[in-house]
């Protein structure tokens, strides 16, 4: 497991796990549809099966090495509802979501209905839910900016659950960040629509909601576009957070925040 783990983080290694487990769900569909479906409904499920579904990326390896608990992937959500295995396994940072209005496109709905069906609520318990902004870089974590929070998590954290604020897929738990569709869209914040604001608004308050139930703290480090947005929904949820300001000048606050808040 910690082999495949230090292979998905590696961006060079990261395309071998790809290609790898598109050609093992190719070979094993059905079964995986059935593993990811099992799991989805809160069954369980042989030790073989778990294997086979963290190589074919339907289980997170990342949150069962690191958390402890298996976590169906998007990939694996989406393969339950018959989208083309291809798709979902194209290499991490393939931009195929573009154009306009994609808080409204068929593959976003799905990832809120996986968001809001299923991820978010096994997403802790936990000390912290940290919020940070997602970048035009995918994934996320081959940012220089991502890098460089997850070094102070690293260091600093106890007990830290790192939650991604995106345009147009609202909220991306951290080791989602490589799969379909997070890795494979580009929606800069200037696009976005009053409609889809109001979208975007809404999702993120539920998800706050959820999520706090689950957290003691919530710490928020965004810039201003994003910041806005967020406060808005915080003020909807009535969900208290604590702001540290998203600037690599900054940032040592943030390490007071991971300590002290």
């Amino acid at each position: 497991m910690l082999e495949l783990v230090r292979a998905i983080e590696d961006k060079k290694a990261r395309l071998e796990v790809w290609r790898k487990a598109k050609e093992i769900a190719h070979e094993n569909k059905r079964e995986l549809e059935e593993i990811a479906s099992t799991l989805l409904s809160g069954g369980g499920i042989s030790q073989e099966e778990m294997e086979l579904g963290m190589k074919a990326l339907i289980i997170d390896p990342q949150y069962l090495y690191y958390r402890g608990i298996k976590v169906v992937t998007p990939i694996g959500y989406f393969l339950t509802m018959g989208y083309d295995v291809d798709l979902l396994y194209l290499p991490p940072g393939t931009q195929i979501l573009t154009g306009e209005r994609l808080f409204f496109h068929p593959i976003v709905r799905d990832y809120f209905d996986y968001l809001f069906s299923y991820l978010l609520e096994r997403m802790g318990p936990g000390e912290i839910a940290l919020f940070t902004p997602c970048s035009k870089v995918k994934p996320y974590r081959d940012s220089f900016m991502y890098k460089k929070i997850e070094s102070i998590i690293n260091k600093y954290g106890r007990d830290v659950w790192r939650f991604v604020v995106s345009e147009p897929l609202v909220i991306v738990p951290r080791f989602m960040d490589v799969y379909f569709p997070a890795a494979h869209y580009d929606y800069p914040p200037e696009k976005v629509t009053k409609e889809e604001r109001e979208v975007y608004v809404n999702n993120l308050r539920k998800s706050i909601e959820i999520l706090a139930t689950n957290f003691e703290k919530m710490i928020y480090t965004l810039p201003r576009k994003h910041k806005a947005i967020f406060e808005e929904a915080l003020e909807m949820a009535q969900v208290p957070a604590h702001y540290t300001p998203y600037n690599v000048y900054y940032f040592p606050s943030l390490k007071q925040a991971l300590i002290n808040v």
